[in-house]
């Protein structure tokens, strides 16, 4: 492994009462996921989680393909985590 590996960003969508199941709506790697991170930071887009294994996973799979049986509970437990930030970030907005 490199001392810096390249960085990567991959972006789910999910709406529950649409959606079977979670897909890829967004990648990239390198100056590309810099400048995802910034466009989310500047849109006050969704919570940012941080965890390299499942960026690895996730940015196998093709833009517009959903999750397999083997990342269902890891990606279930993120989409929990990210639905809770954003309800408190709703809620503090409202106070």
């Amino acid at each position: 492994m490199s001392p810096n590996p390249l960085k990567k960003v991959v972006g789910l969508a999910y709406e529950p009462r649409k959606d079977e199941l979670p897909c890829v709506v967004v990648k990239g790697c390198g100056e590309m996921a810099e400048r995802l991170l910034r466009e989310r930071d500047w849109l006050s887009g969704p919570a940012v989680v941080r965890d390299a294994e499942l960026v690895e996973q996730l940015h196998r799979l093709p833009m517009d393909g959903t999750i397999g049986p083997d990342l269902f509970q890891l990606v279930a437990q993120l989409l929990s985590h990210v639905f809770a930030l954003d309800q408190k970030i709703r809620e503090k907005q409202h106070e």
